[in-house]
């Protein structure tokens, strides 16, 4: 059961575990599918895929000339299995931090990723980053079917 600014989302893809895993692990493949809109730019990605570490990434410009940056620890890195990650997403007014578990769940004929972000500061803030993690979880599906 998640608190009110909490939100579950999931997605089943027709690949295996390993491969789901490796697009939240390796960057050259989370820039494939971390771009929250089509209108943004990645300028940088870098991940450090071990317990402690994490990524980094710099969205922007975007035309309007918005900017930010989203940092994020895996503070639970078990590999093809299980992902949390304390996030704090910052620029141009904005400081957001959530908590992001990932689960990679072998299904018959692919993987279920089950997604819960907990720990969000505000409604405003639970309505922005539900809406990008949806974009997300639908890039990862092209990323991984490419």
């Amino acid at each position: 059961m998640t608190s009110p600014l909490s939100f579950d989302l999931d997605r089943t893809y027709p690949v295996p575990p390993d491969r789901v895993w490796a697009a939240w692990t390796r960057a050259d493949l989370l820039e494939r599918w971390v771009l929250p809109d089509p209108e943004w730019r990645l300028s940088q990605c870098e991940v450090d895929a071990h317990q402690g570490g994490g990524y980094r990434l710099r969205f922007g410009p975007r035309p309007a000339g918005d900017e930010y940056t989203e940092t994020a620890t895996f503070t639970v890195f078990q590999p093809v299995e299980k992902l949390v990650l304390d996030t704090l997403t910052e620029g141009e007014g904005m400081k957001e931090r959530s908590r992001a578990t990932v689960l990679f769940r072998p299904v018959a004929g692919g993987t279920r990723l089950e997604l819960t972000v907990e720990a969000v500061e505000g409604i405003d803030t639970l309505d922005h980053l539900r809406t990008g993690w949806q974009w997300c979880l639908e890039g990862i599906a092209a990323q991984v079917s490419a």
